[in-house]
Order: C-alpha cells, then structure tokens, then sequence
C-alpha cells in the first residue's frame, strides 16, 4: 500500500484548514471528546476521555499515514488556528480505489458548516489526488446532523447495512452515503479551454 503525503499547501477553503494533529492539539480533543454527542454518534471514541487517549491516538497517525491505512487531519480555523473538528480516512482499499471517510465536530464549532465543507475539500482530494472512485460516509440511523453533511457535501443515500458494527458490545446498523468520482465531474465538469482549470 502506497503511503500517504499529506497534501503542501494544506487543504483550505479559507475558512477551514485541514493539517495534521500535534501534541498541542491534545487538550482541545479531549474536551471535545467528553462530549457524550461524539460518543454516542461515532464507534472509535471511547467513553469516558482522557488526554491518554487523546495521545495514544495521535500516536498512531504518522504509522497510518505510512502504511497507506489511515489519514486524519485536524479541521482548524484558518484564521485562529483553533481546532474546530476531526476529519479522515479509514478503510482505505487501495485495489479497489475506495475509502471511508469520518469526522467529529467539536461542540463549539457545531451549526457552522465545518464538517460539510472538512468532508468536500478530503473528497476532493481523494479523487483528484488519490486516484479514488468511491469514497463512502456511514452514518447511525439517527444521526440526523451527519445525514445532512452527507446531502450538503454532495454524497447519495445507498440504503441500510443491518447489525453492521459492533459498537460497545451492540450490534447497530448503519446508512451508507456515498460518493464517486463521476460526481467530482459533474460538479466541476473539465474546460473546453486546455488552459483553463476548473474551480
């Protein structure tokens, strides 16, 4: 599996960056992570959550980055630098050209479309970059904030995958979205001008 570079210039609408988490990240996930919102909604995020897991985590990326496995980044404001949300890759397959994609907004960066625009600028950059073709969002029935990141990022509701996961010893399902890179096309169709690039 090839590893990853993270993207130079970082990922950035202007608005949101995309970097990768540091030790001075630590105390802003882990007060993002108490939120029982986070916990409740994702199945990596352990309840309760201390600075313990917080670097364990973070301890894992440069090894996910390499192997071709994983890739989070931090989802910060452009202009402060403050963490806002968590945004990545899992499951990727690199033979299939398909991956996950998954987040967690902080609570006070809730309401501000940070998770909807992290997800299309990594979408955009794992089909452009990445050579990807399928990039999938799965969400718990429920969810009804990520059900409506997936519809403003651009991704299609594919059905329900039953008893899916085990998450904390429950079997749940899950609502996969998903998006391909025909999408990418439609939304940003080529120039007839060679030397044009689409926005």
């Amino acid at each position: 599996m090839p590893p990853i570079v993270l993207p130079d210039p970082p990922l950035s609408d202007g608005v949101i960056t995309l970097r990768a988490f540091t030790a001075d990240d630590i105390p802003a996930i882990t007060a993002a992570c108490q939120d029982p919102e986070i916990a409740r909604w994702t199945a990596m995020v352990p309840s309760p959550y201390t600075e313990e897991d917080a670097r364990g985590w973070i301890a894992t990326h440069d090894e996910a980055r390499r192997e071709g496995l994983g890739c989070p980044f931090a989802v910060v404001d452009a202009g402060t630098g403050g963490l806002l949300a968590s945004a990545g890759f899992h499951q990727i397959e690199w033979d299939d050209r398909s991956l996950d994609v998954g987040y967690w907004t902080a609570p006070w960066a809730r309401r501000r479309g940070v998770a909807t625009q992290a997800v299309r600028l990594l979408s955009g950059w794992a089909i452009r970059d990445l050579g990807m073709e399928r990039i999938s969002l799965l969400t718990f029935p429920g969810n009804v904030a990520s059900e409506g990141v997936a519809r403003s990022a651009g991704y299609t509701r594919e059905g329900v995958l039953r008893a899916y996961l085990e998450v904390r010893g429950e079997r749940r399902d899950q609502r996969p979205d998903r998006r391909v890179a025909a999408d990418l096309d439609v939304e940003h169709p080529p120039s007839s001008d060679p030397g044009l690039t689409p926005p």
